[in-house]
C-alpha cells in the first residue's frame, strides 16, 4: 500500500490563514516543507481518509483524479476534516466521466447528518445517487474493495464518535490515527489481540514538543512516545513498524527541521504534504 500525505496540518493550516505569529511568518519565509495545509492523504489512489476544504488544491497540486476515489474514510465532522459542500457536485453538470460510478462514504452519525443539512435543497438527485453513507461503530471491521477497514474510537471529543482506522491488505497494514490523544484501553487491546505488528503507524502531532497528557484530545511528540512504546510493549509495532508524526499545529511552534531532528531520536519521522510511504 502506499499513503499519500496530501495535507498535514491541523485546523487553521500552517501559515494560518489569518496568523502572523512567529510560526506562521517563519514557515511563509521558507517555503518547502513549512507550508501545511488541512490533514488528508489517500490510500493507493482510490482510499481517500478526510475531507477538508483544501481538497480542491491538493488535486491540482497532486494532479489527482478523485473521481477515481472509490471510498472515502471520514474520521469526525469537523470542519478542518470535513467540508460537505464539496461533495454536492460529485455528478450531474458538475462532473462528467466519473471513474467510479459511486463513492461509498464511511463515518459517524454527525457526519453524515452534517452533509445531508448542509447539502439541502442544493443536492441534486442525480448526484445523490452516486453517494452511499455507512455509518460505523467502533471496533466493527469492515471490507472497502481490497481493504479490510477497522474505525477504532478516538480520545478528541464528547459531542460525538470520533474515529480513527485501521486499514489492511494483503497482509500490510496502516494505522492513521489522528485528531485522537493517547489510546483508549481498549483501543490497545485490540491491537494486541491482532498479534501482528503494524506496517506504518501514523500519530497525531498537533502539539508539536508540547505534551497533552492521558485525557488530551490531541499529541505531541511526548504522547506519540509514550504510545509508541505501548505499542511496542504489546506486539502491536516491532522494529520494522514506520513511525511517522502528521497533523502539526503552529502553536506548537517548531518547524520542519526542528521537529524531525526531534523526531529522529525517538525512531520516527515527520510528514511534509506530498509525502509517499509505501508499506
Amino acid at each position: 500500500m502506499k499513503l499519500t500525505y496530501l495535507g498535514t496540518a491541523a485546523a487553521e493550516g500552517w501559515p494560518g490563514t489569518f496568523c502572523n505569529c512567529t510560526a506562521c511568518r517563519s514557515a511563509r519565509a521558507l517555503g518547502g516543507k513549512d507550508i501545511r495545509t488541512r490533514s488528508q492523504a489517500i490510500v493507493d489512489g482510490e482510499l481517500l481518509l478526510d475531507l477538508p476544504c483544501d481538497t480542491y488544491f491538493h488535486i491540482l497540486r497532486g494532479s489527482l483524479d478523485l473521481s477515481a476515489v472509490r471510498w472515502l474514510l471520514v474520521t469526525h465532522s469537523h470542519t478542518d476534516h470535513f467540508y460537505p459542500s464539496e461533495l454536492i457536485f460529485r455528478g450531474g453538470c458538475y462532473a462528467y466521466g466519473l471513474k467510479s460510478p459511486k463513492l461509498e462514504v464511511f463515518c459517524n452519525n454527525a457526519v453524515r447528518d452534517c452533509f445531508y443539512r448542509t447539502a439541502g435543497n442544493e443536492l441534486l438527485p442525480e448526484v445523490a445517487q452516486t453517494l452511499c453513507f455507512h455509518t460505523l461503530q467502533p471496533f466493527e471491521s469492515f471490507e472497502a474493495g481490497p481493504y479490510i477497514i477497522t474505525p477504532l474510537p478516538a480520545r478528541h471529543m464528547k459531542t460525538e464518535q470520533a474515529f480513527f482506522y485501521l486499514i489492511e491488505r494483503e497482509g500490510r497494514s496502516i494505522l492513521y490515527a489522528h485528531d485522537t490523544g493517547r489510546f483508549f484501553t481498549e483501543v490497545y487491546d485490540f491491537l494486541e489481540r491482532r498479534h501482528t505488528a503494524v506496517s506504518l503507524i501514523s500519530l497525531d502531532c498537533t502539539s508539536g514538543p508540547l505534551e497533552n497528557g492521558e485525557e488530551g484530545g490531541h499529541m505531541g511528540i511526548p504522547d506519540a512516545i509514550c504510545v509508541k512504546q505501548h505499542l511496542l510493549d504489546i506486539g502491536a509495532a516491532n522494529t520494522h513498524t514506520r513511525f511517522v508524526l502528521n497533523h502539526f499545529s503552529h502553536n506548537g511552534g517548531l518547524l520542519y527541521a526542528e521537529l524531525s531532528l526531534l523526531a529522529a531520536r525517538e525512531g520516527m519521522e515527520v510528514s511534509w504534504d506530498g509525502l509517499e510511504v509505501t508499506v
